[in-house]
This record gives C-alpha cells, structure tokens and sequence, in this order.
C-alpha cells in the first residue's frame, strides 16, 4: 500500500531528526517501512538531496572513498526513480568507511541499493554522493594528475555567478589550472584539492570571493570566506596562503577563513592549524589554534595590526549550517494573532489545491487572489508546520492572477517569514504591473529583495552587500532609485529564518526585521492600483533574479501595522524580538 501524506511527512521528519540525535529502533523500523514504497523511497531521495545542499561531511574518510561514490552514482541510470527502501541509522560521530566491494555489489540487480549502505553508514555521506551524483554525468572525467594526487576540482555548488578572468567558466568536475584565479560573485561552491592519501580537503567557497591554486599546490585565500575540512592523518598538514600569513591545517580537522580588506580571521572548529603572521610586530612567530578557537587580525593605518583572540563561531559561514538549519514552527496561535491583523492575502502553503496549475488558497478576506504555483517549489516541513522552498534545486514561483489594490493606497504591509539559501540578489516578493513591456519585462510598484554584492549592476554597486532591500515607487515614474529603496542598516542572515514587515503609513516607508525598524525613509509616493503579487522571481515569464530559500506565512494588509501587532505575531511564532541596535 503506498504511504499517504502522513507518512510521507512522518519519513520527512524522521530523517531531519536523526541529523541531530539518535533515532529509538521503533523510529527506524517506522522510515524504513515507509520508505519501501516507491513514494517513500523517492520522498527519502528527495530529502536527502535537500539535506546535500552543503551539509557537513568531514565523516567522509578520504577522496578515495568520494570517488568510489561518484563512480558508482553515475552509473545509476535514472537517479529520480527509486522503488524499494532506504535504511536510516542514528548519526554517529564519525562514519565507518563504505567498502568498495560494498559499492562493487551495488550495480548489479538493484542498482537503488547504494543509499542501504551509504545511509546505514551515514545519511550524510549519502547527501553528499547525491549531491556530486546529481552534478556528474558519465561523460565527466575524474581528473588526476600523478597515480596519488587528484587536480584541483569543482564537485558541487550552488547556481553560482563568476567573474572570469579568461572565456571559461568554472565547471564540475574539470581540473582547475594551477595559477588560475576563481573568481565567485555568488553562490557557494565546493572544491576538492590535494591528494587522495595525504593532503587532500574538501573547500567551500562562500561567494563573493578570490581563491588561487598555486603552482606549488597550496591553496591562496585573496577575498572573501572558506570552510575547509583536511582528510589527511592528524600528522599531515595543507597550506592556505592568507594576506595575513600561512595557515597550516592539521589533518582530520576543519577550519573557517575570513578576508576581507580591514579584516581576517582563522576560526578552528575541529583539530588545530598554525598561523605564520607576515605582520612581525606580533609577539609571536606561529599562532597555534585548536578546537573552538579563532583568531582576528585587524588592519589599522595608525597602529599597524591587532590581533585579539575570541571563540571560534560556525554561524560566521553561511556553508557550515544545512537547510534544515532552525526549523520553524508555526502553530495555532500565529495563525490567529494574523487572521486577528485582518489581512487581505495570506498565504500558508499547507497545501496544494486545484488541478495543474495547482494553487494555494487565500485565507486573507480578499476573494480569489490565491496563489498560483509556477514551476515546481519544494517543500519543507517542520513539525507540523510545511514551508515552500523555491529557488534552490528547481527554478519555481507563486504568483497571483488577481490584482490588488482596487485603488492607490497610502498605508499597506506586507509581512512574510524568510529563510534566504545564500548570500545573493533575488526576488523575495513584488508587485508589478499586469501589462508586460515589449522586451518582456514588467514595472513594479514595491519590491522586497535579498541583495549581495553588486558588480553588474551599476545603479547598486555602491549599496552595503547582503541586506534586505524594500523599493516603494509609482508605476512609470521617472524617479531615481536613491528616492525609492530601503536597504537593512544590519546584513540579513543565511539559512536562518527572519520575520519581515515591508510597510507604507502615510509619507514613511518602513522596513522592519524581527521586530525591528531596520530601515525607514521619507516617501510620499501611494501604493499603484491594479498589481500582481509574485513571490520568487522579479518577472512571472523569466527566472531572472530568482529567491533562493524558504518563505512562509506571507499576509499582506491595507493599512500600515502597529509595532505592537508586528511583536505580538513574533512572540506568537515562539520566537524573540530583535535587540535594537544602537545608533
């Protein structure tokens, strides 16, 4: 009998579950029966695979093993159909190596079996082959260079946008050139560099950044963050070349890098490294790291460098936290302190309804405005509460066909929760107008946006990186864009869910985070009449400046809300109001 949606979610949350503590044996036998099924089995796929985006896998033993599982994934002839179960085990700290035999055995009658030993091993390794899986084809070559060392390689990342120096482009899979420059505008990418036995590490590079493979196999740090995990023995050690000096990891252990032009910081968060500071006014030649420490370097024209000693932070690196990271859990009491609000929209994505193209209804006042789903959003649940996720794995969107308002409006919100994937420019939510342009695109009247740095776009490029963006002007106005947007006064934070109110009273428009006036501006300019809602993207026809996250709980008002409805929805979600951030 195929499991129903129940179960479906129950496997869900089993899995989640076991990346955090162990899993009782009732629990194990419960996602093992689900997941015999074949849309159980395809639903644990489909987890795994959300679990993959950059989770961590410092477990995997050595290279060696890595290419044993890229070489038996992608003789899999078709990853999406899976019939039969898949084995979840409680998460131990460390995984016991995957035979090759056990691979070897893997192709032959079932070729789905490879998740029974990988995820019996540990569910993360199992994320990370299907990650690469899904980004290799039988066509890619594993590139070496002697009979021990492995090129430098790409083997998995986000949608990535790079600046590069020649006609190439970075691909999975195909050695990096010694020498050569990897410039990542955005996204987040993960490398493999050194050799199978010794010095080999996994890199993730977090965009905007500039690394360097040096002729001498070292790694360059130029701008920007890294993780690194070395899968060496805890005798062996790999160089990264820092602006602030050499850093020499140990094997067996994982580290954090920051660069940027005033500071850099070493973050050891398990085993140890040495840093060899350039600057000598230091008292000390070698700066010795272990587990849970960090050191920071600051750059001043007065006093030369500062280095201050602090407590190693993982939150600091948007890769070091899965997409599972800080699960939300709306309950009845969210709902009702929103309804209570009176919204005209809103949202919730619980479920689907209709027939293809499938909508999500609207529990605000409003009739109709519902929202249609456009392309395939996945979903995330978390407790009982589901949560859309668009952007990351498939290209989706929701879009209203129905417009709003009937007339100009001097006061409006608009409230949602937003989990963003990465640092990156996309499309939270806007409002445009019905009518497209001739070169296909469409005026907006209001846009909220996650932003990164801008290198592309002239008219940003002077903007702060990685904050929430709020645009408030008239359909067709000539206005400069310094009069209409809003950016955060903080950075918004990856893969960490936050509360935010795009609103309108009177001549003020107001951008709140958490509770939090986060920004706020003089504008007089009415909301435009007669617009579309569309949450994912920045034009309902193109995957131009798409959202790479998770939204949820999306209500939107004809008037402006107090402070004190905006807190109360908070605390009503269970979570914290912002401190306020002094001045």
């Amino acid at each position: 009998m195929a499991p129903d949606n129940d179960d479906l979610s129950m496997l869900r949350n089993l899995i989640l579950k076991s990346q955090d503590e162990e899993l009782s044996e009732s629990e194990i036998e419960q996602a093992n029966r689900i997941a015999r099924s074949q849309a159980g089995s395809k639903e644990a796929v489909a987890v795994i695979d959300q679990l993959c985006a950059f989770s961590e896998f410092s477990s995997l033993d050595s290279p060696v093993l890595a290419k044993e599982v890229f070489d038996v994934l992608r003789d899999q002839p078709d990853p999406q159909v899976r019939d039969a179960g898949v084995s979840v085990s409680t998460r131990p700290q460390k995984a016991e190596p995957v035979k090759p035999s056990t691979l070897s055995s893997t192709r032959s009658s079932n070729n789905h079996l490879w998740i029974l030993s990988l995820v019996a091993s540990n569910i993360l390794v199992a994320s990370l082959a299907w990650s690469l899986a899904g980004s290799l084809s039988k066509d890619t070559p594993v590139a070496k260079t002697t009979e021990h060392t492995v090129s430098p390689q790409l083997v998995s990342m986000t949608a990535c946008v790079w600046r590069s120096s020649d006609d190439s482009v970075p691909a999975i899979g195909r050695p990096i050139p010694t020498g050569e420059v990897l410039s990542l505008v955005e996204g987040i990418a993960e490398m493999r560099v050194g050799d199978d036995g010794t010095r080999g590490a996994v890199v993730r590079i977090e965009g905007p950044a500039s690394v360097q493979i040096r002729d001498n196999g070292e790694l360059g740090l130029l701008h920007g963050s890294l993780t690194l995990d070395s899968l060496g023995s805890d005798s062996d050690s790999l160089v990264v070349d820092t602006v602030i000096g050499r850093v020499l990891v140990a094997g067996q252990s994982s580290i954090g890098l920051v660069s940027d032009d005033l500071v850099n910081e070493v973050h050891v968060f398990t085993g140890s490294a040495l840093l060899n500071p350039r600057d000598v006014t230091f008292e000390t030649e070698q700066i010795r790291l272990v587990e849970s420490e960090a050191v920071r370097v600051y750059s001043t024209t007065d006093t030369g460098s500062q280095l201050v000693r602090f407590s190693a932070s993982k939150a600091n690196f948007v890769s070091a936290r899965s997409a599972g990271f800080d699960p939300l859990e709306i309950g009845e009491e969210y709902v009702e302190a929103v309804k209570l609000s009176d919204p005209g929209v809103y949202w919730r994505f619980e479920q689907l309804h209709g027939e293809s193209p499938f909508y999500i209804d609207n529990e605000g006042s409003l009739p109709g405005m519902n929202a249609v789903v456009v392309g395939n959003p996945t979903w995330r649940q978390y407790g009982k509460n589901r949560v859309a996720e668009v952007g990351t794995a498939r290209a989706s969107a929701f879009h209203a066909l129905e417009t709003w308002p009937e007339e100009p409006l001097d006061e409006y919100s608009v409230e949602l929760w937003v989990k963003p994937q990465l640092y990156h420019h996309g499309e939270v939510l806007c409002l445009h107008q019905k009518e497209e342009l001739e070169d296909g695109r469409h005026q907006h009247t209001m846009m909220l946006e996650v932003t990164a740095k801008h290198y592309f776009t002239h008219r940003l490029s002077e903007s702060a990186p990685n904050r929430f963006r709020f645009v408030h002007r008239e359909l067709g106005a000539t206005q400069p864009i310094s009069d209409t947007s809003l950016f955060a006064e903080e950075t918004y934070e990856p893969r960490v869910w936050q509360h935010v109110v795009a609103q309108k009273k009177g001549n003020r428009q107001i951008l709140w985070v958490d509770g939090q006036i986060a920004a706020e501006r003089i504008n007089a300019v009415p909301l435009s009449e007669h617009v579309q809602i569309l949450v994912g993207r920045v034009y309902p026809n193109s995957e131009y400046r798409r959202f790479a996250g998770q939204i949820d709980e999306i209500a939107i008002y004809d008037r402006a809300l107090s402070p004190e409805e905006i807190r109360k929805h908070i605390r009503a979600a269970g979570r914290k109001i912002a401190p306020k951030q002094a001045k």
